[in-house]
């Protein structure tokens, strides 16, 4: 069967949300994965690590409100093994780092270097990676470590990343997501952007919503 819905699936690797997020998607995907097509963007809203810590949105708490409220997060959506302690311990600096490799691995995808869905399964480990292994996937040591505890083989991720296709690949999703005025992670993108989904919503309505779509209905507002 031919897959006839396709939507945007928008996410940092460095968001928590994202990570406990993430059985929705694999959920929504047993169900009508044989009619549906992710197109896997990477929304970095973690630019700089450092600043939100000094005087943005985390600097009020801290690092132990950080490590606190990461641990809180997971485990109340089922993930008791996350503690946080990565951004005590060696904590990543910025999610353009981090989502640089996922884009060298989705471009090899597309070209058919790699099999469909090992992007995917690779932005998975790099976030289990980061929240339940306590590592820096900001670092590239940790991000090729990573893809080969995939099979993946390094020389073409490295290549992607030396000659900056990986970053400008970034970038794009970056002027895609302010066309898109996409607001943080994760984010469900339908229709040309006339609906989305964002954040912690429920998951009946990701349902409700995708299976109008595989219906052939429209979501949204009018043309008008």
């Amino acid at each position: 069967m031919s897959r006839s819905v396709s939507f945007g699936y928008w996410s940092d690797p460095m968001c928590v949300w994202a990570f406990v997020a993430q059985r929705k998607l694999d959920a929504l995907l047993a169900r009508h994965g044989d009619v549906l097509a992710v197109d896997y963007r990477v929304v970095p809203v973690f630019g700089s690590v450092p600043e939100r810590f000094s005087r943005g949105a985390w600097s009020k708490g801290g690092v132990q409100g950080r490590v606190e409220a990461t641990a809180r997060i997971a485990a109340e959506h089922g993930h008791p093994e996350v503690t946080g302690e990565v951004w005590r311990t060696d904590p990543p600096s910025s999610s353009w780092a981090a989502g640089a490799p996922i884009k060298a691995v989705l471009a090899g995808e597309a070209s058919g270097e790699v099999s469909e869905g090992t992007a995917a399964a690779y932005q998975w480990r790099l976030r289990c990676a980061m929240f339940v292994e306590n590592r820096n996937i900001a670092r590239r040591t940790v991000q090729l470590e990573v893809a080969e505890e995939l099979g993946l083989a390094r020389g073409p991720i490295e290549a992607r990343l030396d000659d900056g296709s990986a970053l400008a690949a970034l970038f794009e999703d970056h002027q895609e997501r302010e066309r898109l005025r996409i607001q943080g992670s994760p984010t469900y993108v339908f229709d040309g952007g006339r609906a989305m989904l964002y954040g912690n919503f429920d998951e009946a309505v990701l349902g409700a919503t995708v299976e109008a779509l595989v219906a052939g209905l429209k979501v949204g507002g009018s043309a008008c």
